[in-house]
Formats: C-alpha cells, sequence, structure tokens
C-alpha cells in the first residue's frame, strides 16, 4: 500500500503552444479586466517580446502601463516601484513576461497591491503565504525557471544580502515556446539544466509526493533527450517546445515539494558571487544529486532511468549519484557552461558559503542533514569536479 505523502496542487490554468501569446488580451479581458501593468526587463523589450504581450492586450481593448525596469534578482526596491505604479494608473491586473525575474516581480508586486507599502514586511525567511487577489497572469521566455506555474516569489533583500520569498496567488500561465528561439546559448543551457534541478530536487526532498514525481520524471526525460538540440540548434521548434514543456512540468513537480540544498547552494552564489540563479542551480546539481543519492537510492533511480542511463538494477545509491552527477558534468562541458573558477571564483571565496547554505530554509527540505561541515564539502565538491 502506498504511504501517505503531502497533497499536490496546480496553481493555476496553463495555455501552452506555438503562438499562445496572442490569447493574452482575450484572456484579460474575459477576466473582467481592464488595464494591466505589463512587466518586463529590457532585454525582452529589445527582443520585441513585451511588444508582442502588449499589441495582444490592445487588440483585446485591454488597457496597458508598462513598467520594463526589472533587473536580474529582482530586489524589494524593484517590486514596491512596480506596486506603486500600478497603483497610481490604476491598474487591475499584472502580466508578467519574462524570465524569473519578471514574473517574480510580478508575483510581488501583487502583494503591494494587496497591502500598498513596502513589500519586505512579506518577504521574509520563512515565506508567508500572501491571499493575493489581483489577477497575476505569467509569460515565460525561457524554458527553465517554471515560475509561471508555482506561487513562491522570490525577492533579493539587498540590506541583508539574501533572496527570501513570498507565497501569492496566481491566475493563468501562458506558455509559447516560439518566445524562446531567441535565447542566448548560454542562458539555453543555464535554464535547461535549472529546470531539471527543480524536478530533481523535488524528486528527492524529504516531503516528496507522487503527483509531483509524474512530472518530475517526464521533465528530466525531456531535458535528456532536447536540450542539446535546443542548444546547438536553436531555431528548432520542436526542441525549444520540448524544453519548454519540460520547465513547466518541473514548475509543478516542485510547487509543493519545493526544492532543497542545490537551491540554497545557488541563492549564496547569486547573492555573493551576482550569478544568474540557473546557472547556479546548475553547477550544484551534480554534487547536490551525489550527496543525497546514498539516502535515497530508488529515488535516484528513478532519476537515472530517466536520463536514459545504461543501468545494471544493481547499482548501489553512492553509484547512482556517480553516474548521475558524471552524466550532468558531461553535459555541461559539451554545452561550454562556465565552472567557478572559470568565473574567477576561488575555492576559499566558495567554501567561505556554508554558513549561508546551512541557514537557508531550503536546506531543511534536504534528505541528508545539511550542517556546516556537510554545506562546506558540498561546497568544495562543486568547485573542484567541475573545472
Amino acid at each position: 500500500m502506498a504511504e501517505y505523502r503531502p497533497a499536490f496542487s496546480q496553481p493555476a490554468p496553463i495555455i501552452f503552444g506555438c503562438g499562445a501569446i496572442a490569447a493574452l488580451g482575450e484572456q484579460v479581458r474575459e477576466m473582467g479586466r481592464k488595464k494591466a501593468l505589463v512587466i518586463f526587463d529590457r532585454g525582452i523589450e529589445d527582443a520585441g517580446i513585451a511588444g508582442k504581450a502588449i499589441d495582444a492586450l490592445a487588440l483585446a481593448g485591454v488597457g496597458y502601463v508598462a513598467y520594463g525596469r526589472v533587473v536580474s534578482d529582482p530586489s524589494d526596491a524593484i517590486v514596491d516601484e512596480a506596486g506603486e505604479l500600478a497603483v497610481r494608473e490604476g491598474c487591475d491586473c499584472l502580466v508578467g513576461v519574462g524570465g524569473g525575474s519578471s514574473m517574480d516581480t510580478a508575483k510581488a508586486a501583487a502583494i503591494y497591491m494587496h497591502d500598498p507599502g513596502p513589500v519586505r514586511r512579506y518577504i521574509l525567511q520563512t515565506p508567508p503565504f500572501v491571499d493575493t487577489k489581483t489577477p497575476v497572469i505569467l509569460v515565460p521566455t525561457t524554458a527553465g525557471t517554471g515560475s509561471e506555474c508555482t506561487t513562491v516569489a522570490i525577492i533579493s533583500r539587498p540590506e541583508l544580502n539574501v533572496k527570501w520569498s513570498a507565497f501569492v496567488n496566481t491566475t493563468l500561465a501562458i506558455v509559447d515556446p516560439e518566445l524562446t528561439v531567441t535565447l542566448p546559448k548560454y542562458e539555453t543551457v543555464n535554464t535547461g539544466l535549472d529546470a531539471f534541478s527543480h524536478a530533481a530536487e523535488a524528486m528527492t526532498v524529504r516531503a516528496w509526493n507522487y503527483h509531483s514525481d509524474l512530472f518530475g520524471e517526464a521533465a528530466i526525460r525531456k531535458v535528456t533527450r532536447n536540450l542539446r538540440e535546443a542548444y546547438f540548434r536553436p531555431y528548432n521548434i520542436e526542441a525549444r517546445s520540448e524544453m519548454s514543456l519540460a520547465a513547466n512540468w518541473a514548475g509543478l513537480a516542485f510547487n509543493n515539494p519545493v526544492t532543497h540544498v542545490g537551491h540554497a547552494c545557488s541563492d549564496a552564489f547569486s547573492c555573493h558571487f551576482h550569478m544568474p540563479h540557473g546557472l547556479g542551480c546548475a553547477l550544484a546539481l551534480p554534487e547536490t544529486l551525489a550527496l543525497v543519492a546514498p539516502v535515497v537510492p530508488e529515488r535516484m533511480r528513478v532519476i537515472a532511468r530517466a536520463m536514459e542511463l545504461p543501468l545494471t538494477g544493481r547499482e548501489s545509491g553512492e553509484a547512482l549519484g556517480k553516474l548521475t552527477a558524471d552524466a550532468l558534468r558531461g553535459m555541461m562541458r559539451e554545452m561550454d557552461m562556465k565552472s567557478l573558477a572559470a568565473l574567477g571564483i576561488s575555492r576559499a571565496e566558495t567554501t567561505a558559503l556554508a554558513r549561508d547554505v546551512v541557514e537557508n530554509h531550503l536546506s531543511e527540505y534536504c534528505p541528508v542533514d545539511v550542517t556546516y561541515d556537510v554545506a562546506e564539502r558540498l561546497l568544495g565538491n562543486i568547485y573542484d569536479t567541475y573545472a
């Protein structure tokens, strides 16, 4: 008999397919909303993607205000600025277009609209749930974060040099793979392995659940089969579509179980080295799986099979961890992912982040107890095994 596991939920409906962004205006109008704040960054504007979203709103007769000042790892000040603009302009919904930074800004701006004032009151080390009412529509332009189908908003608190979170309501995800074809190669691999990390950590977390596992396993299989093709032939729309599905499914996989120590490492890299979230997750991924594999061997066997690795069925958890870690590092090298050393970061700087990793709430969900010694050893292994 299957054991009791935590619940699974899907935060919002998902519209998927090439050209799906054209449905944005009609969907907003059907919600009875009149004016949207469209949130994006400069790169999304320069790529013409923000214009596609705005055109879809205008065609449906929905008013809009543009906020294009999002930056990587947005701070609470950015969120406050976007939220204040929405309130001042009388917007009644939020549209986040871009990677995780734009989508998280849109989610957190809903907190400002719920309770105007500094959002740092809600962006805390132990994430609260804020019952926001403003519709939030999310349109990803990368195949990585899966933020469009999770309730978490991750926001930087620069005065503390940390990234903390809050959970909010979301309303609709529109996933259009065509929006990812202009993604640079380095972002394609970083975000693709970010999706892998979401799926794999969700499957090895303490509070995994059966339904999340279905999405996680399927996401890993799609990343394994399609990331290289999307990297080397970026205009292959089939590969881009499969990667968009993989990222979306990986988001569904970790929405309830959450992630664990690999993401804690990435948060530390982001805060101290100003490293993109996806790159940090990707660099931490092989050694994170090697760390947990001995205590969750059957979970790792499912991951290794989804990666289509040759198995005898007699491998120990440690062996499975080495197999998966080696395969992931091979993918990283094949697609020219830079190491910590190549980024100009020293080993001492890396292992000095052990305290940050231990104090990150995500480490509590790791099936291995993350003590200071464990964190320091993990960080050292991340540095040493991928040079």
